[in-house]
Order: structure tokens, then C-alpha cells, then sequence
């Protein structure tokens, strides 16, 4: 890290060090006042942890990838490289992406409700460290075999249908290597619906399958819509995520920030 900040300060650019806090912590705790750049160092879950300050305070972001998932950095194709990526921090050429919202919450990436919900409740933080993406599929696997695919109904446009997995996306890829919500852009100030109807775990693995190549939005119990808001009723016990960190359970109402923020690319 302080090799990072040095390398920063030869470019012209003095940095101050904050440490990320768990996103369960909701006080503020970014003060971004005068500043022009929030660099955060880490994955998509850091970024999460940031993002209601970084909206409410309007200072762009720059990624230094360096979590155990990197998806945004991918999706802007920012180099993992620690050295590629300070070159593309100094340059700071600018882009606007849009977010989703979801009781008071942002998410850059996708929000999930049910199965990949459970799986996340498995994860343990001394499993990930060891494992690193090992352990999202592990928990994956588990949640499988044990998670009892409780229906809820989504509500978007006037329509009702109810399913037993429904994934928010804001960006194509959902961990780096699933195409799940294929047609969603970060450019876009939109979300896509991708929700899976069927109940049986014979039906999931197909599902999985598909959503390899992105072929599963064909699939004939499969709802696939661009929205601006879609509404969640659900009951208490079905787990609900954003960027890959666990927010709560039950319903919820998610909708397109409008204003988005903006990051810096190459």
C-alpha cells in the first residue's frame, strides 16, 4: 500500500489512507470534502461499502483492483496489473456509469433474491480468505443442495409473475464468468430482470448451465425485462444481496439511480 501512495505522490497526486469499514456499518465514514478522487483499492465489495458516499458526496472513482473479485474493473476492462492500473489513474480520463437502488442502498453490479442470497450467508470470512473464489463456489453448491427455493412474486410494468431466483443487473457479467443479466449496460440508466420460475434443482443446474453463454434467457421459464423500477414482495426468510454483500431479507423495491457516477478508464 504505501509503495501505491508513493508512486501516486511522484505523480502528482497526495492521497490520504482510509481503511474500508463492514458494510453492515451504515455511519458515514468518508469525509470526500475537497477531494477530487476517491482511489479505491480492493474489489467490488470496497467498492460497495463506498458507494453511498461516493453518490452523496459526487467525487469520481478510480479502481485499483485488487479484491477477490474484480467484476466493474473487468467490465471497464481495467488492468489488474497494479502498475497498468495507476497509469490509467493518472491519466484519469472519465466515464459515467449508472447505479441501481435499493432501500437507501446502491449497487453497482446486481442485486440477487434467494439462492445466491443463501450461498453468501454461508461464506465465512477466515473460508474466503483461504479459498478466495473457492469459497463463493463452495457456498454456491451448498445453497444448491439445501437453499428450498421459496417462491416470491416481482412486479414490474403493471405485471406480476413469481419465481424463485431473481437477479437486478447493472452490468453483464455476475462474477466475472456467468452471464446472467447478458443485455444489462453500465451506461445504461436501466436494470434487467432476469428471473427463473422453475423450482426443482435438476431445473438449476440447466439454469447455470446457461447462463455460461447467456443462452438461459431463452429458456421458456425464464422472465427476462429492461426496467426502471421492479418491485419484490417476499417473505422474511428470503435473503436478498447487492454486490455481493448480504443487505437483509423479505421484500424490497429496486429502481435505476438516475444520476449514476463517474469512474475513471482507460
Amino acid at each position: 500500500r504505501n509503495a501505491l501512495v508513493e508512486y501516486l505522490y511522484c505523480k502528482g497526486i497526495r492521497c490520504e489512507v482510509v481503511e474500508s469499514r463492514p458494510s453492515q456499518d451504515q455511519a458515514s465514514w468518508l469525509d470526500l470534502k475537497d477531494r477530487d478522487l476517491l482511489i479505491v483499492y480492493g474489489g467490488d465489495g470496497t467498492l460497495h461499502q463506498a458507494m453511498s458516499e461516493v453518490v452523496e458526496q459526487k467525487v469520481p472513482v478510480a479502481l485499483l483492483p485488487a479484491g477477490t473479485t474484480n467484476v466493474l474493473a473487468r467490465e471497464l476492462k481495467i488492468p489488474r496489473d497494479p502498475e497498468r492500473a495507476l497509469s490509467v489513474v493518472v491519466r484519469r480520463k472519465l466515464r459515467r456509469i449508472y447505479l441501481g437502488q435499493g432501500n437507501g442502498q446502491y449497487f453497482h453490479l446486481m442485486a440477487g433474491i434467494g439462492l445466491d442470497g443463501d450461498a453468501l450467508s454461508r461464506i465465512k470470512i477466515s473460508l474466503k480468505q483461504t479459498l478466495g473464489m473457492g469459497a463463493y463456489y463452495l457456498a454456491s453448491a451448498i445453497a444448491l443442495l439445501k437453499y428450498p427455493m421459496r417462491p416470491f412474486d416481482v412486479e414490474w410494468e403493471g405485471e406480476t409473475h413469481r419465481g424463485t431466483f431473481a437477479v437486478i443487473g447493472n452490468s453483464r457479467s455476475y462474477g466475472g464468468h456467468l452471464l446472467v443479466t447478458p443485455g444489462a449496460r453500465l451506461e445504461e440508466n436501466s436494470l434487467d430482470v432476469c428471473l427463473f420460475t422453475g423450482g426443482s434443482r435438476t431445473r438449476y443446474l440447466a439454469y447455470i448451465l446457461g447462463t455460461i453463454s447467456g443462452r438461459h434467457i431463452h429458456y421458456p421459464d425464464v422472465l427476462y425485462r429492461k426496467v426502471r423500477q421492479v418491485s419484490i414482495s417476499a417473505d422474511s426468510s428470503i435473503p436478498v444481496q447487492m454486490d455481493g454483500d448480504l443487505i437483509g431479507h423479505g421484500s424490497i423495491e429496486f429502481s435505476s439511480y438516475g444520476e449514476g457516477i463517474e469512474v475513471v478508464v482507460p
